[in-house]
């Protein structure tokens, strides 16, 4: 007997990118929009960068991918239990944390390591019930640039997982967040093609 998932519960989760440059604002943003959005988060802090008074998770002593892999899952897991304390995962250097899931192999099998342990995060991420928010830096962006080089496929899974995305910028000490434009398709616009 097949049994049906309901997505009531699931589309009311925010899923949330936050991209830009070092010092361009990011957590601070993340934090005001936790605010914003009566949220409680606790943030899982890869770069040692976070400015904010969001209680923060460390990595210490993970010195290997798996280690790395093991650590967050748990960190995961512990949240979501304590749900009542917290309802927001934010992890704080993205772009850090894939190159930590990189494995020890050797040529390209080290980066199929990085997109298994990927894959290991993100499922937990799906199935903790949690508000997730991802930082990271500039290149989150997905750009199909004219060679038709594709950026890692880890950053393509971020990017389908969210559904609101935000650009931090400062400009001569004029920090500016830009909600990012969703494509959108008019009648007569779809030719078969994407």
């Amino acid at each position: 007997m097949l049994e049906f998932k309901k997505r009531n519960a699931e589309n009311t989760l925010k899923k949330v990118l936050i991209y830009g440059y070092d010092g361009s604002g990011k957590s601070t943003f993340a934090e005001k929009y936790c605010r914003q959005n009566g949220l409680n988060p606790v943030c899982i802090d890869v770069d040692d960068t976070n400015f904010t008074t969001v209680p923060l998770i460390t990595l210490e002593d993970c010195n290997n991918s798996i280690r790395v892999t093991k650590k967050v899952v748990e960190i995961i897991c512990e949240v979501a239990a304590k749900n009542n304390d917290y309802d927001t995962i934010i992890i704080d250097g993205i772009s850090s944390l894939f190159e930590l899931l990189v494995g020890q192999g050797k040529g390209l099998s080290k980066y199929s390591e990085r997109a298994s342990n990927g894959a290991k995060i993100f499922r937990k991420l799906q199935q903790s019930g949690l508000n997730i928010i991802f930082i990271g830096q500039a290149d989150m962006k997905v750009i199909i640039n004219e060679d038709n080089a594709k950026p890692n496929k880890l950053i393509m899974k971020v990017n389908s997982m969210v559904n609101e995305k935000y650009l931090c910028t400062c400009i001569d000490g004029k920090y500016d967040v830009e909600t990012e434009k969703c494509r959108t398709i008019k009648e007569g616009d779809v030719d078969g093609s994407l």
